[in-house]
């Protein structure tokens, strides 16, 4: 399809952005209320030589849910809960419901979500499409598998009901598919029964990178939840250094914590301070003095209480940055980039300490450092193995932007070298030839073939799209 064709209306256009405010892009926006809605959208696209990018709440953290200067579909407005079984905890929700509503609409009846970003803002349409995974991932995998069908809206506008069992090959590339195979319309998900609004948590200090394997090994065999976070300016013999936090359902009912206004994390911190204006505060500390400083402290205070057990809720523990909403504003004006690579569990603790090591020897410094261990999972475009994660955030600035570049370029070849794949809902660095050697270009080949064959017209694209499939 040969974008452009005819004018897009001005009165659509908006400056989009992806969640880590880097990259931006001018789009032309409709936001349907129904299927019918989507459809006319899809069939004026297709009329005037445009194309099309479905879009949730924007929480990718690049170029997933932009389509620049082209038509971007946002279905936040389809909202709503369409049916809930509470007693065998099925629920079909609408692409716009978001981990948030979908929480609070369940907890009442002992239920939550098996599989959650770190985020409650994510439509369930977006984690669809980038098959998002949790601090459960080695345990329950990502949340495709525990969706029972949904329906999908192709770019001609037939709408089909997808399951494992009718259309396997469907089901498992729409699924982490992009949004490039079709609309999600429907989603029903099958949630985990919970007897208690808390999880009961532990923390453990890890003094090197070593230590944080052995504790995960030590754990995981019958933790619910696990997650680690690293200092990332800590180097030499306590390289790696960090806080491994354990979570496990508590088995003794607590009907105060299952409200719904129970798991909320509020407006103010301590009563005081409005918390989506904390962002503000933090933004003069987004230093490296400051933020080595920040990480010292985190190390040191974790070490200090050690593995005394403590109860949080669910909405605490699973959604680490709602703490501070909008906290990547924090990050401006050069926004932040992440790189994140799922390494298999032999090569793990080597990639990770050169990774480390790399980015301290270029006196680049991630703030925020997350580490996790996977499974491999049955989708298409699967980027999760046996293997751990480990995230580095960094802080984009007029004076390091270049050298990011290029330890952004380094690590990408470490990572390859060594058999790691990559998430796209947070890349912004692969091309078509590594995403192709990373997924395994027999994969790529099936996608864009299925693509052909449901979207011959090249009607639904991405900027994303478009820079991990050209050429292919």
């Amino acid at each position: 399809m040969t974008p452009s064709h005819a004018p897009l209306p001005v009165e659509r256009i908006a400056m989009l952005h992806g969640w880590a405010m880097v990259q931006r892009a001018a789009g032309y926006v409709w936001q349907p209320e129904s299927v019918e809605e989507i459809r006319s959208v899809l069939a004026y696209a297709r009329a005037n030589g445009h194309t099309v990018v479905p879009r949730g709440a924007g929480y990718s953290y690049n170029d997933a849910a932009l389509n620049r200067e082209e038509v971007v579909l946002d279905l936040s407005r389809m909202r709503r809960v369409t049916a809930w079984d509470s007693l065998n905890g099925v629920i079909t929700v609408e692409p716009g419901v978001t981990v948030r509503d979908l929480w609070r609409a369940v907890i009442a009846d002992c239920w939550w979500p098996p599989v959650v970003p770190g985020t409650m803002g994510p439509t369930l349409g977006g984690a669809l499409a980038m098959n998002v995974h949790g601090k459960n991932a080695w345990r329950l995998g990502s949340i495709g598998e525990h969706v029972i069908c949904f329906d999908l809206l192709s770019p001609a506008g037939d709408l089909v009901t997808v399951t494992p069992q009718s259309d396997p090959d469907l089901f498992h590339a729409a699924i982490g598919g992009l949004g490039m195979l079709g609309i999600i319309t429907s989603v029903t998900l099958r949630l985990r029964r919970i007897v208690s609004g808390t999880l009961l948590t532990h923390t453990f200090a890890a003094c090197n990178l070593p230590e944080m394997f052995a504790l995960f090994a030590g754990n995981a065999a019958d933790a619910d939840y696990l997650v680690g976070w690293i200092d990332g300016f800590a180097s030499g013999a306590s390289l790696g250094r960090g806080l491994v936090e354990r979570a496990d359902f508590e088995m003794w009912p607590d009907s105060l914590a299952l409200h719904p206004d129970a798991q909320d994390l509020g407006p103010r911190i301590a009563g005081l301070v409005p918390r989506d204006q904390l962002w503000r505060v933090m933004k003069p500390l987004f230093t490296d003095p400051a933020m080595r400083a920040a990480n010292e402290a985190q190390y040191r205070k974790g070490a200090l209480l050690g593995e005394h057990p403590r109860r949080v809720t669910h909405a605490q523990f699973d959604f680490f940055h709602d703490y501070l909403p909008n906290w990547q504003r924090s990050w401006l004006p050069g926004g932040l980039r992440q790189v994140q690579v799922f390494v298999p569990r032999g090569r793990a603790p080597g990639v990770f300490a050169e990774m480390l090591d790399r980015a301290q020897h270029m006196k680049l410094y991630p703030y925020l450092c997350v580490f996790k261990q996977h499974r491999a999972d049955p989708f298409l475009l699967r980027y999760q193995q046996d293997c751990f994660s480990l995230s580095l955030d960094f802080h984009v600035t007029r004076h390091n932007a270049s050298r990011l570049d290029r330890l952004f370029a380094d690590l990408r070849n470490l990572a390859v070298a060594n058999d790691a794949t990559f998430y796209l809902a947070k890349d912004d660095m692969l091309d078509a030839a590594t995403y192709a050697r990373t997924v395994g270009p027999e994969r790529v080949a099936r996608f864009l073939e299925m693509k052909r064959q449901r979207d011959p017209d090249g009607l639904l694209q991405s900027d994303l799209f478009r820079r991990v499939f050209a050429g292919n």
